[in-house]
């Protein structure tokens, strides 16, 4: 038994367990914070976007972005191709100070994020060590952890409480038996991606954008420069249509292969990395919290990565418990009510997203259009700028989900569709006709 106690313990140390920490180290907690690798270690399954929003809640934490974009470049936004139909660009707008995005190493982002606690003198860190059990005292409570080092030396740790931030097969939901409390199956997605060398840039109205190409058939790619020369490059599909009896390597290549305008992009590139991925994204919403336990970060929600918002909720999630937590401990709440209104905000700030992205997914990943349909409806919407400054601005979490494409902003970019092409003149040229393929 360790002697010391801990307000609290939280299990897992990437982006939302450490952004935690330093919330609860600023405001004076006794933290322990464990991590089952050394960090920064293996890499997770993430090869992420991050927006202005996320960037802001970085900062909040005291994390500078030379430390996690050190040499990355700064993108004006994203470049939609939708098959060779037409393309799209959606502008980052202004806001935090900041109007561009970066494409993200998780490894040197986690490692930023747990450096940081190295200035709270009330939190300590433990790498190496892989929770398997939680301890629960007589009145049912969870009072601590029970784990082991890698070199095979087991130890217990207590605490006021126990906090799950260990992913999206975390032990501490299990062990909690905390329940799905929402679930939707039927927009699940398999995605796999790899590390490139030599990836030429796309580069399109005098700035650079993240490509993403959707074949219009259930199946897309993205390429995600990051850092150190490294370019992302992801084939995602939905789920009931991931078939890989060569293995998921052969589908990799064959898929990204199957769509032209991003194999001419890796014509000079090499994969220098072995392939991640999942063949399941699953998304969902587990009971938030119990007696004397709470979940944050993947452990909590999952979403898919679609909309590029994973960063952003993680750290949010983490702020919205940072909040209720201290409240807890200076007594200004009871544990029932603290966990009561983390539950209430955080689903509150997360389902209206989870919405969105599922709608997203069933409108351009689950629908094959019609040649008609992509060349009219499709295309009037998607390059409608009202459209793309709103969709910008979701994508950033400066307007609500809800309701942000409303019926006026859709018929309005129909209608302005359909009369700009009735006055288009022929062989006028457009802004959204995709370049021709270089031989």
């Amino acid at each position: 038994m360790n002697d010391e106690l801990y307000d609290v313990i939280i299990v897992g140390g990437r982006i939302a367990g450490a952004s935690l920490a330093a919330r609860l180290g600023a405001a004076g907690l006794k933290v322990l914070i464990l991590e089952k690798d050394m960090m920064p270690g293996r890499t997770v399954v993430s090869c992420p976007l991050l927006l202005s929003s996320g960037m802001q809640l970085l900062d909040e934490i005291g994390i500078d972005e030379s430390l996690y974009a050190p040499d990355n470049t700064r993108f004006a936004g994203v470049a939609l191709e939708m098959s060779e139909y037409f393309r799209t660009f959606v502008e980052i707008p202004d806001v935090h100070g900041r109007h561009f995005l970066y494409g993200i190493d998780r490894q040197i982002l986690d490692e930023a994020i747990w450096r940081n606690l190295e200035r709270f003198p009330s939190v300590t860190q433990l790498e190496n060590f892989s929770v398997r059990e939680l301890l629960v005292d007589e009145d049912g409570k969870v009072s601590g952890v029970t784990g082991m080092y890698k070199g095979g030396e087991s130890k217990t740790f207590s605490a006021g409480a126990v906090i799950g931030a260990d992913g999206r097969h975390s032990v501490v939901a299990r062990k909690a038996n905390a329940s799905i409390t929402e679930e939707v199956k039927q927009y699940n997605t398999a995605v796999y991606y790899a590390y490139w060398e030599g990836v030429a840039p796309y580069k399109a109205q005098d700035k650079e954008w993240i490509q993403i190409h959707s074949g219009c058939n259930g199946f897309s790619a993205v390429v995600i420069p990051a850092s150190r020369g490294l370019t992302g490059v992801l084939a995602q599909c939905r789920h009931d249509y991931f078939n890989a009896p060569a293995g998921a390597d052969e589908w990799y290549h064959s898929t990204i292969a199957s769509f032209p305008r991003v194999a001419q992009r890796l014509k000079n590139a090499h994969q220098v990395t072995p392939l991640s991925g999942m063949k399941n994204v699953s998304n969902l919403f587990r009971q938030a919290a119990g007696n004397g336990w709470t979940l944050v970060g993947d452990a909590y929600h999952q979403k898919d990565s679609y909309d590029a918002q994973g960063i952003y909720d993680a750290l949010l999630g983490a702020k919205i418990l940072a909040l209720q937590l201290i409240d807890w401990k200076e007594g200004k709440k009871d544990w029932g009510a603290a966990m009561q209104a983390y539950n209430r905000e955080v689903y509150d700030a997360l389902h209206p997203m989870f919405r969105s992205t599922l709608d997203r997914l069933k409108r351009e990943m689950f629908t094959c259009p019609s040649p008609k349909l992509a060349n009219g409806l499709l295309r009037w919407v998607l390059t409608n700028k009202k459209y793309r400054e709103r969709f910008g601005l979701l994508a950033t979490r400066n307007i609500s989900p809800k309701n942000w494409a409303s019926p006026g902003v859709m018929i309005s970019a129909i209608l302005n569709g359909a009369v700009a092409d009735l006055r288009r003149k022929p062989n006028q040229a457009v802004w959204w006709t995709l370049p021709e393929l270089k031989p």
